[in-house]
């Protein structure tokens, strides 16, 4: 009888093991700068077969990974980020995941600047009560210039209708600020690091972990920094990144007088101490040019010194491959380099004047397998 058991536990034990090693992969699929081309966005979906007619999940348990710029330029980036939004959860559902990483172009929304938003879009987030609240925002904006009048004019031009509904809906309590602030800079996902630019070895040796770590606590030490100039009536909540950085640097140099004049007294460190992330933004993780949201050493490094970098990143994190965004490939086609360890994977979806041969396109990684998938012109 203890025969019969052992024997019996050894054929299930060599059945498991080979169901185990017949499973398949799972499947991944990845999809670069979208730029608000709501319509091209869709496009690929379907093309990959993650979503129907209805713009629903049909990917079952695929892993759908997109690296960020969902945001910018196009006109449908409300369209986009509601239906990213909707299918993270009905992934979810069918066993299946939808990672969304932040973008350089989030984050510069997060931060209030709005410098490539196509003014049509302000329209979308325009209600009823609009004009109102425009001319209330322009009322306070005045109150606060004080003794330098602001131009009636050229600041209705600067703030069409919508622009303040926008600003919140990006807020940290907004809609989509909220969302966007819970995603990562990078994921991991089987043999592949995901992210929108790249990382140079001279600015970060972090783990992937404290990249996401860093770009998100830097985020929210700008939104502390932010919401105390708000709560002591030294910006408004539509203020842009340059308007609040003029600020910071006339608080700073108020601060650095009163230092060398009569010494600092525990408000004064502390409101220091609140503005020093956002004096100091531009040597962050967020906004500077070798950060993992900006770097295109990816796409600019030669054969030689590329294959070099990237077999000692790839050693790293332990991982075969990388794929990345941000640099738009002027043949419209999804490049890869360094003996296909790198996809660059950002074919100017958006096309039109931005990207003139720009294309919707996706990458799918099954286990080592990795296919293109376009939608032709």
């Amino acid at each position: 009888m203890a025969r019969l058991r052992l024997a019996v536990l050894a054929c299930t034990s060599v059945l498991a093991l080979t169901m185990m090693a017949a499973a398949p992969a799972p499947r991944v699929v990845a999809v670069g700068d979208v730029h608000g081309a709501a319509d091209q966005f869709v496009s690929i979906l379907q093309r990959a077969g993650l979503i129907d007619a209805g713009r629903n999940w049909t990917g079952g348990n695929t892993l759908f990974v997109q690296t960020g710029d969902l945001m910018d330029r196009g006109q449908g980036v409300r369209t986009v980020l509601d239906l990213m939004m909707a299918l993270e959860s009905q992934a979810s559902a069918s066993g299946g995941r939808v990672h969304a990483l932040l973008g350089n172009h989030e984050v510069m929304n997060l931060i209030g600047e709005t410098r490539d938003v196509a003014p049509e879009l302000y329209q979308q987030f325009a209600g009823s009560d609009s004009e109102a609240r425009r001319d209330q925002a322009y009322q306070a904006a005045s109150k606060l210039a004080g003794d330098k009048p602001l131009d009636k004019t050229e600041w209705l031009a600067a703030h069409p209708l919508g622009y303040v509904e926008y600003r919140e809906a990006l807020s940290p309590t907004g809609t989509y600020g909220k969302w966007l602030r819970s995603k990562p800079a990078a994921a991991e996902v089987g043999d592949t690091v995901f992210m929108h630019a790249g990382i140079n070895p001279e600015f970060t040796s972090d783990s992937l972990d404290n990249i996401n770590k860093r770009v998100r606590r830097e985020l929210n030490e700008f939104d502390d920094g932010f919401r105390w100039l708000q709560q002591h009536n030294l910006a408004l909540p539509f203020h842009t990144l340059t308007e609040v950085a003029h600020i910071v640097a006339d608080e700073v140099s108020r601060l650095e007088a009163k230092r060398k004049r009569d010494g600092l007294n525990d408000d004064d460190v502390a409101e220091a101490r609140a503005l020093l992330p956002i004096l100091q933004i531009d040597s962050s993780a967020l906004l500077n040019a070798n950060g993992p949201m900006w770097y295109r050493g990816f796409s600019s490094w030669t054969e030689q010194e590329g294959k070099e970098r990237m077999a000692s990143l790839l050693k790293k994190y332990k991982v075969k491959r990388f794929v990345t965004g941000h640099t738009p490939q002027p043949s419209g086609q999804i490049a890869t380099r360094f003996g296909s360890t790198l996809f660059l994977i950002d074919t100017g979806m958006l096309g039109g004047k931005f990207y003139p041969n720009g294309r919707p396109s996706a990458l799918e990684i099954v286990g080592d397998s990795v296919k293109e998938i376009y939608v032709e012109r």
